[in-house]
């Protein structure tokens, strides 16, 4: 039997935790488009709904335990390793437990990332569907330029819109 030992699953926490909130903000400052564009493809009425909080208080609970058990040998404060990570998962928990909350305010949870606010102004359901289609469409290269530019994206979708008017 492998026994993992308690000294490498701290530094792996610690870069795994630091990946999703490196993501999660490349997500928010709109810098990585695939992951809410594939929120779009799914046929039906309701569209899902990108709410980053609960997994961003995840992770950053993830982090703050592996940083308290980290350095509790060297600072010895009562809950130091604990203490902020537990309180992270709970905020986490009341997070995911009031979504509802944030699907009634999208003018506040959803107003990043830019592009998506803009986008969703002026598309139907169906046309972002067939924009997030087309995006796997595309070549690395392409998706790449798009991911750097919002300007650019916008007009390729505007694009994608006016292709399909009818």
């Amino acid at each position: 039997m492998v026994t993992v030992s308690p000294s490498i699953l701290i530094p792996i926490s610690l870069i795994a935790s630091m990946i999703v909130l490196m993501r999660e903000a490349l997500i928010i400052v709109g810098m990585l488009k695939g992951p809410i564009l594939a929120k779009f493809e799914r046929y039906g009425d309701d569209e899902r709904f990108y709410y980053p909080v609960p997994r961003i208080l995840i992770a950053a609970g993830v982090f703050a335990l592996g940083i308290g058990v980290w350095i509790y040998p060297y600072v010895r404060l009562p809950l130091m390793p604990a203490g902020p990570g537990i309180l992270l998962f709970f905020a986490a928990y009341f997070a995911h437990q009031h979504i509802d909350f944030a699907r009634r305010h999208p003018e506040i949870f959803q107003s990043f990332p830019r592009w998506h606010r803009e986008l969703r102004e002026y598309t139907t359901r169906a046309e972002r569907r067939r924009i997030a289609y087309m995006w796997l469409d595309l070549p690395l290269k392409t998706r790449l330029l798009y991911n750097s530019s919002d300007r650019a994206f916008l007009h390729w979708a505007d694009m994608i819109v006016l292709a399909t008017v009818s």
